[in-house]
């Protein structure tokens, strides 16, 4: 991850990708693009649908992403079932709360903020 002059540019390697952490529960991993102290922040995320199976999905800002490959579902506390495709282009209100499911390998390009 590199920010110059109001920019920032980003090269993913095998070595890029970190462990990602969401309330002491490793899921997936992200690799940066832009990670501000309070403020945007954005990179890739993936994970497969063994260590992505199930978990909460509750976005603390809105976070909106671009489904690179992969599918999973996002199901409301009322049942709704929301299905999350490759291709796909969604955004999340902060406080929208869902169960994760991960079905197949997952990556997305997301901007958190």
């Amino acid at each position: 991850m590199t920010n110059n002059e109001g920019y920032a540019s980003s090269s993913v390697t095998a070595q890029s990708w970190e462990p990602y952490f969401e309330d002491g529960r490793e899921t997936g991993e992200i690799h940066w693009l832009v990670k501000a102290e309070e403020g945007q922040l954005s990179g890739l995320w993936r994970i497969g649908p063994a260590e992505g199976a199930e978990f909460p999905y509750k976005p603390a800002a809105t976070d909106t992403f671009h489904v690179i490959k992969g599918e999973a579902e996002l199901e409301t506390p009322d049942g709704e079932k929301i299905e999350v495709v490759a291709g796909g282009i969604y955004s999340f209100p902060a406080g929208f709360t869902a169960t994760w499911r991960t079905r197949s390998p997952f990556m997305k390009f997301f901007v958190v903020g």
